[in-house]
C-alpha cells in the first residue's frame, strides 16, 4: 500500500504532474482504497495508455478525490460521466461503486466510439459491467437523461460529472440538458472550470470557465468555482492543487 503510485514521482510526463507538487509525498485517496487487484489493473492501464496515447486526457487526483468524496461520503449511487476518454475515472468511479455495492450505477458517455471501445476492455478486464455503463454519443442528445434513468431502474441521476468537450457552446447544451433531469439537490460537476482550461475550447469562445459564469447568472443558479482565476502557474501555488478548476452546481429548485 505504502509505495502505490510513489513511483509516479519519477515520471517526466505531465499527466504525473500532482506527484511532482510539494506535500504530496504519500499515496491519495483515488489509489488508496482500491484492493490489490484493482491497483495492479490501474497501473497496467497507466503503462498501456502511455503507450497508445500521447495525452491519455484523465482528470487526476484533485478532482477525482472530490468526486470520490462525494460520492463515498453521501451514498451516491446513480451518476452520469460526460466524457470518459481513455477510462481513467470510469474505472476509478467503478471500483468505488463496487465497494459500495451500487450496480448500474455509472453510465458513461462519449463521442469516441474507437476511444469507447479501448474503455470497455478496461471495464471488463476489471469486471465492473455489472456497475457500468458506455454510451457512445453526444453528451448533449436530447434523449440521454431518459436513457440514463432507464439504466438506474427509472430514477433521475444524482450526479453528472461533465469533461467532455471543453467548448463553450456544447458545455452550456450540457448544462441546460442535465440539470433539467436532476432532482432537487442533485449535483453537476464541472473539471476544467478555470481561465486557463478556457484554452482547451477548440473553438475559442471561452470554454467552461465562461459556460458556468453565464450560465449559472443567466438561470440563477449557485455555483462553487475552485480555481476559476487560475491562469498560470505551478501545482501547489494554491490549496486546491488543479490550475485547471473545478465547478460544482447544485440544483436548487424543483
Amino acid at each position: 500500500m505504502s509505495s502505490r503510485s510513489m513511483r509516479f514521482r519519477q515520471h517526466t510526463h505531465n499527466r504525473f504532474w500532482w506527484h511532482w507538487a510539494p506535500a504530496t509525498d504519500y499515496v491519495p485517496i483515488p489509489y488508496s482504497f482500491l484492493s490489490d487487484s484493482e491497483w495492479e489493473l490501474m497501473q497496467a492501464w497507466f503503462d498501456d495508455t502511455g503507450i497508445r496515447y500521447r495525452n491519455p486526457g484523465e482528470a487526476n487526483v484533485p478532482p477525482l478525490s472530490m468526486l470520490i468524496g462525494l460520492i463515498s461520503g453521501n451514498g451516491i449511487q446513480r451518476i452520469v460521466q460526460c466524457g470518459h476518454y481513455a477510462g481513467y475515472s470510469t474505472l476509478l468511479l467503478g471500483f468505488l461503486l463496487r465497494q459500495m455495492g451500487h450496480r448500474s450505477s455509472l453510465y458513461s458517455i462519449d463521442i469516441d466510439e474507437a476511444v469507447t471501445a479501448y474503455t470497455a476492455g478496461w471495464v471488463k478486464r476489471a469486471g465492473l459491467d455489472e456497475f457500468v455503463r458506455l454510451e457512445v454519443s453526444d453528451s448533449a442528445q436530447a434523449q440521454l437523461p431518459a436513457q440514463a434513468s432507464s439504466y438506474f431502474g427509472g430514477r433521475a441521476p444524482q450526479l453528472v460529472f461533465i469533461d467532455s468537450s471543453h467548448q463553450y457552446a456544447h458545455t452550456i447544451d450540457e448544462l441546460d440538458l442535465w440539470y433539467a433531469t436532476l432532482p432537487q439537490g442533485g449535483l453537476i460537476v464541472l473539471h476544467d472550470a478555470s481561465r486557463f482550461a478556457a484554452a482547451f475550447d477548440s473553438t475559442g469562445q471561452g470554454g467552461v470557465f465562461r459556460a458556468v459564469s453565464e450560465w449559472c447568472a443567466v438561470n440563477g443558479v449557485p455555483s462553487l468555482m475552485l480555481n476559476s482565476f487560475v491562469e498560470g502557474g505551478t501545482p501547489g501555488d494554491y490549496p486546491y492543487l488543479d490550475g485547471c478548476g473545478l465547478a460544482i452546481i447544485q440544483k436548487n429548485r424543483a
